[in-house]
């Protein structure tokens, strides 16, 4: 017999740190997105223009791995119209620019992009169209199917292995964890502990270390690994040759926060399995050194807890270190509860099942009211921090309906509450039921010895030994259905973890552009238009932001007749106002050397206005284009 920490200690140390973390989770606002979502683009998607834009810009939710993100646009016949220069923004790493060809035909052309985020690894494809009206406004209608890619949040081969590695990652990692939660609060905490409760929490440690441990950390470390494959099978469409190259193995793994947080992850899963082998080694260590290797198992898992969550979704958000604190909040919730529920049904139920049942029953009352403080806690964390965590990653209410996210999400929340129910059955029914019995029992054989008439034992006796057999009977089939219950309630976990996997996968189908991006686009871009001059020698790309009356920003990109970017001419604009006699507005551009020149100038008033481009080259001949807008006021 032995004393030690109290359950009211265990509980004390839980409640006053749980009401500090969601403290935490209400002193600021966030925001975050699950992989690199499109936010925005320029042309938006499904814009009818009614001349050529000079490129393409994309914007995302995280920063962009620039070796594995691009672009590219093409026509409906697939053909790429763009310059094969697709590269991520030198002034925004969430930005992705492709330049297009010149004077494109009136026709839909398709953008396809792929990222990698840099924060956290994940691998995103999609596409949105556009289109380029002809003079009378109309859009010609493509023959076939346009090119573009399927919904990402369905499955194929690329994204259903990578869907395993991450479902295998969070499984092993909760139940490795809540072993380590189960070794420290749970198991040797009962004040005054029998030698038959010591030998069944010592066969669930020896149960654990023995067959366990090894297989789940050596399961991690290469499901780890296989997350990296993963990526680069979704990078190569399953090309397995290019997927296993150095060269893209090695970008993967140097990729920004998530390479160095996925370094982190393996490291820490190696120092645990080294100091599980020193452990398997030294069989007979003192007691004070046996507790000091629980407590670094438990350092080492809530440093693995915290690797997953740098190399997470929640790392991109918009306050990194809080969102970081809510999903490691998450983690740990998911492991004192569901990883304690593994644990229970994996390593302490069998080895009960090899006691015999009034042991087991025994054992089912003293412990389970410690891991129920655990459970307990979990629980509330992920009350708080479960919508929390939704909320961030969707942006309406609508996506929880329309997309696979949200259908998974919905299924995610049946199962925890299901799982909340049959928790509160156990604990509030079932144990409290069964710790009755068992007490009623002990009573019975502990009883008084009163001294009967011989002539009454023999009808004394058989009424005794049918009440113990009618308790015992009672207990073992109260102890069968809180086990099956447990038993029931760890298969719930797996699936919500299972869910957990796909909406890591399903993350995809969130992506939108902004509603409002249309608008905001319309008052910001300003109007662009491609014109010739009238000798047929030059081309020009003509744009003008804000489009309005008051300053704006003139800018040309000028091409010869053969494509090729005209460095050595000089651009200038005469601006005429074509409802009002207002005179000339000359605005002259200044060259940036690389083809494009760009003044800022007035217009006077909104309404239609008339634009004189003059150009000319080394010889100083005169090439003019002309084009008309309507500024607003």
């Amino acid at each position: 017999m032995r004393s030690i920490v109290s359950l009211r200690q265990l509980q004390h140390t839980f409640f006053i740190a749980l009401p500090l973390s969601i403290t935490l989770l209400f002193l600021f606002p966030a925001h975050s997105h699950a992989q690199a979502v499109l936010l925005r683009s320029d042309p938006i998607q499904n814009a009818a223009l009614n001349s050529t834009p000079t490129r393409v810009r994309i914007w995302f939710s995280d920063n962009l791995n620039p070796s594995n993100s691009t672009a590219s646009v093409v026509n409906s016949a697939n053909q790429r119209i763009d310059l094969n220069n697709a590269h991520i923004s030198a002034t925004d790493s969430h930005e992705i620019d492709v330049a297009l060809q010149p004077l494109l035909v009136p026709g839909t052309y398709s953008v396809l992009w792929t990222t990698q985020s840099a924060d956290d690894g994940s691998v995103l494809r999609g596409s949105f169209l556009f289109s380029i009206t002809e003079p009378n406004g109309t859009v010609p209608k493509a023959n076939g199917s346009l090119p573009g890619l399927s919904n990402p949040g369905l499955f194929d081969g690329p994204t259903f292995f990578n869907f395993m590695m991450v479902t295998l990652i969070d499984l092993g990692t909760i139940f490795w964890v809540g072993a380590q939660l189960w070794r420290i609060f749970v198991l040797h905490l009962t004040e005054q502990q029998s030698d038959a409760q010591e030998t069944i929490e010592k066969q669930a440690e020896i149960r654990f270390d023995r067959q366990f441990s090894f297989p789940l950390l050596a399961l991690l470390l290469l499901a780890n690994i296989g997350l990296i494959i993963g990526q680069a099978f979704t990078l190569t469409d399953g090309n397995s040759a290019q997927s296993f190259a150095p060269t893209m193995l090695v970008s993967l793994v140097t990729n920004g926060s998530f390479g160095t947080y996925w370094t982190m992850r393996e490291v820490v899963i190696l120092l645990a399995l080294l100091l599980g082998i020193i452990t398997d080694t030294l069989k007979k260590m003192p007691h004070p050194v046996t507790k000091m290797l629980s407590w670094l198992n438990l350092i080492l898992s809530m440093a693995l807890l915290l690797a997953l969550t740098l190399s997470g979704h929640e790392a991109a958000g918009d306050i990194p270190g809080y969102t970081v604190i809510i999903d490691w909040l998450h983690l740990l919730a998911a492991s004192l509860w569901i990883g304690g529920l593994l644990y229970i049904s994996i390593i302490y139920l069998p080895v009960l099942k090899q006691r015999a049942f009034l042991e087991g029953a025994r054992s089912l009352i003293t412990t389970l009211p410690h891991y129920s403080a655990l459970a307990i806690t979990g629980i509330l964390i992920l009350l708080v921090t479960g919508p929390f965590d939704a909320a961030t990653r969707m942006n309406t209410f609508d996506q929880l309906i329309t997309t696979e996210y949200g259908h998974t999400l919905i299924v995610k929340s049946l199962l925890v509450a299901a799982l909340i129910i049959t928790s509160a059955i156990h604990i509030g029914r079932l144990r409290p039921q069964l710790a009755k019995e068992y007490k009623n029992l002990v009573s019975l054989e502990q009883r008084p010895t009163i001294t009967v008439p011989t002539s009454d034992e023999a009808f004394i006796q058989p009424v005794l030994q049918a009440s113990t057999s009618h308790l015992e009977a009672s207990i073992k089939r109260r102890a069968s259905r809180l086990t099956g219950i447990l038993q029931w309630g760890s298969v719930s976990g797996i699936a919500i973890l299972i869910c957990t996997g796909l909406l890591s996968v399903f993350g995809g189908s969130l992506q939108q552009i902004e509603a409002n991006q249309a608008t905001q686009s319309s008052q910001s871009k300003g109007f662009t238009t491609t014109i010739k001059t009238n000798d047929k020698q030059f081309i020009v790309t003509l744009t003008i932001s804000p489009d309005r009356s008051g300053p704006n920003t003139f800018t040309a990109t000028v091409f010869d007749n053969h494509g090729v970017k005209a460095v050595n001419v000089s651009v200038s604009i005469d601006a005429t106002m074509l409802e009002m006699d207002m005179g000339t507005t000359p605005i002259k551009l200044q060259p940036d050397g690389k083809g494009h020149f760009s003044a800022t100038g007035n217009l006077d008033m909104g309404g239609k206005w008339g634009l004189r481009v003059e150009i000319r080259g080394p010889d100083l001949k005169l090439h003019e284009a002309n084009a008309k807008i309507v500024a607003a006021n």
